[in-house]
């Protein structure tokens, strides 16, 4: 838009209302200046980090807003960069974000603590379930007798199936 004075850009836009009838003003800094316009010596600094996260706040929520700021400081990862991509970064993003997760497991899950697999359709399989990880237990303290013991059972269970 071009000043009404001297055909510069203008920059400062003035509107008044006389009388109902509505009357815009543009002009150049000079000319405003001229005019007898009051202007700050600088103009006011929106970071853009503010006005996005106002805008955050103001649309989606006080929680978001404040979940917003948090970045995981192992990985790196922002809440709003996990609500973009869907996938956490690290373990750690568990405990950082865990206000805004904790609602969104509840909701896809039923709970907030895993607790193990369990079958419940066949019965069989929650025992198999429950070998394979004695099995794994006991590879692990390196006992080895028990871990025989564990697979020869398995293998029995597998054979009757």
């Amino acid at each position: 838009m071009k000043c009404q004075h001297c055909q510069d850009e203008a920059t400062v836009h003035l509107t008044d209302t006389v009388d109902g009838e509505r009357r815009e003003l543009h002009l150049c800094l000079d000319c405003a200046r001229e005019a007898g316009v009051d202007l700050p010596e600088s103009p006011p600094s929106l970071g853009l980090d503010a006005v996005i996260q106002s805008l955050i706040v103001n649309n989606v929520g006080e929680l978001v807003g404040e979940l917003a700021k948090l970045a995981c400081p192992d990985c790196g990862l922002k809440f709003m960069e996990f609500r973009a991509i869907g996938r956490l970064g690290c373990p750690h993003d568990y405990h950082v974000f865990a206000k805004g997760l904790d609602p969104l497991i509840l909701r896809t899950h039923g709970a907030t603590r895993h607790v193990g697999k369990v079958a419940r359709r066949r019965p069989e399989l929650s025992e198999r379930l429950r070998l394979r990880t004695q099995l794994k237990n006991a590879i692990a303290r390196e006992d080895y007798e028990l871990a025989a013991q564990l697979r020869d059972q398995l293998r029995s269970k597998d054979a009757d199936a």
